[in-house]
């Protein structure tokens, strides 16, 4: 009986960690196919100067989105939460020993400690994006205010001559000619 449930207990781990996985395949550019389609790193050249023909490019790849990334944390989250009560369900019910529990507590610490990390590194991004915008409305108030206060340009007026030179006009000649 007990190594049926330790091999459910495997199943069910596995199932954690590949379902999700399974779940996210949406584009070309993950899992297996970007390894099929990866580039060589130098083109092979003979004798005579010949090159591979050139592969298509791979499409660049999407930026990810604070709200991806905050959704995989939870999902994340989750599943190490799932995993740590499953073993803990496992050991209360006698099925298996007390240390069983150890590897879901020190995963789930683990990942909580790298979530309080990004965190702290979250804030640090948002706080010198306010200050990056503070200080360029600072240098277009300050920008405004110099165009406000600046004295307007003297206007100078041009005064056109009564008779304009033309080199070519009656007899008059262009110095050196």
């Amino acid at each position: 009986m007990s190594s049926a449930v330790l091999y459910l207990a495997i199943v069910a781990v596995w199932a954690v960690v590949l379902v999700p996985m399974w779940l996210r395949r949406d584009t070309e550019t993950t899992g297996i196919s970007r390894l099929l389609h990866k580039r060589p790193d130098e083109p092979v050249a003979d004798d005579e100067e010949e090159t591979l023909p050139d592969e298509e490019t791979p499409a660049p790849r999407r930026p990810v989105r604070r709200a991806t990334v905050i959704a995989r944390r939870r999902r994340r989250t989750a599943g190490l939460a799932a995993l740590l009560f499953t073993s803990v369900a496992i050991t209360a019910a006698g099925v298996a020993p007390w240390w069983i529990i150890a590897p879901p507590v020190l995963l789930l610490a683990g990942h909580l400690a790298l979530l309080r990390v990004a965190v702290g590194m979250d804030a640090a991004r948002r706080r010198a994006a306010a200050q990056a915008r503070a200080a360029a409305r600072a240098r277009a108030l300050q920008a405004r205010h110099a165009a406000e206060t600046a004295e307007p340009a003297e206007v100078i007026e041009l005064v056109t001559p009564d008779e304009v030179f033309d080199q070519y006009a009656d007899d008059r000649r262009a110095v050196g000619e």
